[in-house]
């Protein structure tokens, strides 16, 4: 069997395991580099838009999408998303802890606020940027809906359609990606619809580069310690104390012109924000969960 035909397979048994009937009980710092996320943000005053990328393909005919569980919250008025540590690493997850307390004292008004802590099931994909293919190989992260109308699912509906692996390298698909806001304003991906058989590049070296890159997700988004998980389930903004050496709580700590302490959310990303907003990709604090547009990964 083909790795086209394998992949092809992953992919489409994921999908059906992702939305299977589930039982519901009753009761270190990393640098980022904005050219290293592909995202769906449009310009205000942009309606809609298209964008073309095509889905890389996985040296053993994988499935390209990876799963992945985090937390949303939001911190400081911004919506951030942070990788489960229960889920990913098998360790103990100060979101999940909150989630397991509320849910034991049985009522209902905790159990409505449980589902603050849910971990939300997202994908992570390598994909290539038409627009831009010079920054190269970029990470696209999207939520898992489980109403079974988002990017994930409108990906697999043309996967059923065609029946041909979109990622490979020489008879694959670029996709394109409509873009509209919702009624709140966000910019979301309506549809989306495979092109004509095309190969990857028809720079050899080109495609070389790209289907050699061997990075993973946690190489471009960070995995926080428990510590720093916990000062933000206790409603806190963490801040890295040089003299302590550690995250602390920004509020608990008075600061001057002669503080220690690092404003930024995250260490090694001075300069994102700035490039954030000379992107024109502003999330307010009033954005629901729900919606299918993420933020960016610090």
């Amino acid at each position: 069997m083909s790795n086209e035909k394998n992949a092809l397979d992953a992919m489409l048994a994921q999908y059906e395991k992702n939305n299977a009937p589930k039982y519901v009980k009753s009761e270190t710092a990393k640098v980022y580099d904005l050219k290293n996320y592909f995202n769906t943000f449009i310009k205000e005053g942009v309606k809609s838009a298209t964008k073309q990328i095509r889905v890389l393909p996985t040296t053993d005919g994988s499935t390209p999408f990876v799963e992945l569980h985090a937390h949303k919250v939001q911190v400081d008025g911004e919506w951030k998303t942070f990788p489960c540590l229960k889920h990913e690493k098998g360790e103990a997850c100060p979101f999940c802890e909150a989630r397991e307390a509320l849910l034991a004292t049985g009522k209902d008004s905790d159990k409505e606020l449980a589902k603050k802590y849910n971990a939300r099931k997202m994908y992570v994909v390598k994909v290539i940027d038409r627009d831009n293919e010079e920054e190269g190989v970029k990470f696209w992260r999207f939520n898992h809906d489980y109403r079974k109308e988002g990017i994930y699912d409108k990906i697999i509906g043309v996967l059923n359609a065609i029946k041909k692996d979109v990622t490979n390298a020489e008879t694959g698909r670029d996709l394109l990606l409509t873009i509209n806001r919702n009624q709140n304003g966000i910019p979301v991906v309506s549809a989306v619809a495979s092109l004509d058989p095309s190969g990857l590049s028809e720079d050899q070296d080109q495609k070389t580069e790209w289907l050699e890159d061997v990075r993973t997700w946690e190489d471009v988004y960070s995995v926080r310690t428990y510590d720093y998980l916990e000062i933000i389930v206790k409603g806190g903004v963490p801040v890295w104390d040089k003299d302590e050496k550690k995250f602390v709580d920004k509020a608990s700590i008075g600061t001057d012109e002669n503080s220690t302490l690092e404003s930024e959310l995250t260490m090694g990303v001075e300069n994102v924000k700035a490039n954030v907003q000379a992107a024109e990709a502003t999330t307010t604090a009033t954005v629901s969960v729900e919606e299918d547009e993420d933020d960016l990964p610090f």
